[in-house]
């Protein structure tokens, strides 16, 4: 085995001999060239032939000649070596990720970076997550997500009752949000199908990530890992539970309402959710990733369908609490209707330590950027107003509130993961060095602008 994986290597066609061919005349130079400047007796032939090329030119022999020819050897090896090396790994790399545009320098020095970057664990589930992990994937690649899987509406509903497995649907967000290069790949895992077929209304990436499932008999953790690996993730997908988890609401007249994607039609505040089975049975990649976060994130997202059924699966919430990692939740830029309307950014914290435990939080990241006047209106009208800071509660709660600009003038109701992403990664460095809220807001604050 070990000798055909040696012979590969001399397959015609691979463009890499040539260059170790390269590189081994420049080692062969470079010995022969410190040999000569260091006049080595079993190299007696050569300096023979050198001094006597000299004494044909001069008339007499002429020993500093063997320095200069030494020197102009080494030279000559020390370019053949490095040509020979960039040229192999450049072939190696340009095979491993055949990306014309980019150079190896970059990529080499990206990939280091990344590697360096802080470990995030990030919790929710939705839109909301995978925006945030656009955001931060330039930031660093050792990231984690902890996704909820409870949703059994459209596409991922049907899957989930056909098949008897977890929702793909937030799964499948992510792992496109967390891809190298999103291009066609984020097109064709969104693609729906239409007509009047068994296909309607499912979208490919969900289809993909099933059968995978169906592949790896059932091991939905395994087909995540391989569809990684397909489309060059930087950091992991993980499902907080791998259990069948049905999602329940208690409205506060006392009225149980069943299905995730019912429950933000009730038409009632919510008092609390639950799930079935209680205390599902954790991912233990979940458990670990917690343990060895240096910042837990939760949300931005829908508080009661997609950030808090994560924290419902048995010692999730109580290892985040435990975890000496820095716990940042992000605030949505609107309250969602059916679900938090008319609550403030303390009533978000408030539920998330209801459903959790103190502990669960100790910064909050809040939007402070203007909102326009007409989106503000058309939002109004259905029942969703921009998140009410109220930093004196929060700060009576022990929690510090840092506000900052997190939105584009494109899409100004929803986070821009760019400017998430940055910001987030100021908090992070600045939480390193204990830069006090007020200052970090200053310093927040001026990098907008």
């Amino acid at each position: 085995m070990l000798r055909k994986r040696w012979f590969r290597w001399l397959i015609p066609g691979l463009n890499i001999k040539r260059w170790l061919a390269l590189y081994s005349l420049g080692v062969g130079l470079l010995i022969i060239g410190i040999s000569l400047l260091f006049n080595y007796q079993w190299l007696s032939y050569i300096e023979d032939i050198v001094l006597a090329y000299s004494y044909s030119l001069t008339g007499y022999y002429n020993y500093n000649v063997l320095i200069l020819v030494g020197t102009i050897l080494i030279v000559i090896a020390a370019l053949l070596i490095l040509l020979g090396t960039s040229k192999v790994i450049k072939t190696i790399i340009r095979a491993v990720l055949p990306d014309p545009s980019s150079k190896v320098s970059d990529i080499i020095f990206q990939n280091i970076r990344l590697d360096k970057g802080p470990k995030i664990v990030v919790i929710g589930g939705g839109t909301g997550l995978s925006n945030l992990l656009r955001g931060l994937k330039d930031h660093t690649s050792n990231l984690s997500a902890i996704v909820t899987v409870a949703d059994d509406g459209g596409s991922s509903g049907r899957l989930r009752e056909d098949f008897k497995m977890i929702a793909p649907g937030d799964l499948r967000n992510c792992l496109v949000a967390l891809a190298e290069q999103e291009g066609v790949m984020e097109n064709l895992f969104r693609y729906r199908f239409d007509g009047d077929n068994e296909l309607s209304g499912h979208s490919f990436g969900n289809l993909f990530i099933t059968a995978l499932a169906q592949v790896y008999d059932g091991d939905v953790e395994e087909a995540l890992e391989a569809a990684s690996k397909l489309l060059r993730v930087r950091g992991r997908v993980i499902p907080s539970s791998t259990e069948f988890i049905q999602l329940s609401a208690e409205l506060v007249d006392g009225t149980i309402v069943n299905g995730e994607s019912n429950i933000p039609h009730s038409g009632q505040p919510i008092k609390r959710v639950f799930s079935t089975p209680a205390l599902p049975k954790p991912e233990g990649a979940a458990l670990q990733a917690i343990d060895e976060a240096d910042v837990i994130i939760l949300g931005p997202g829908s508080l009661y369908t997609s950030i808090i059924p994560n924290l419902l699966t048995d010692k999730i919430a109580d290892h985040v609490r435990a975890s000496k990692a820095n716990k940042i939740y992000i605030a949505n830029v609107m309250t969602q209707p059916g679900e938090t309307s008319g609550y403030s950014l303390a009533d978000h914290v408030q539920a998330i330590i209801d459903h959790s435990g103190v502990g669960i939080v100790d910064t909050v990241l809040a939007n402070d950027g203007p909102l326009p006047i007409q989106m503000v209106e058309q939002y109004s009208a259905v029942g969703s107003e921009p998140m009410a800071i109220d930093s004196k509660r929060l700060q009576e709660m022990g929690i510090r509130t840092v506000r900052a600009t997190l939105i584009s003038q494109e899409k100004p109701a929803v986070h821009d993961p760019e400017r998430l992403g940055k910001v987030l990664m100021d908090i992070i460095y600045a939480m390193k060095s204990d830069m006090e809220p007020r200052v970090l807001e200053y310093y927040l604050r001026r990098a907008d602008h």
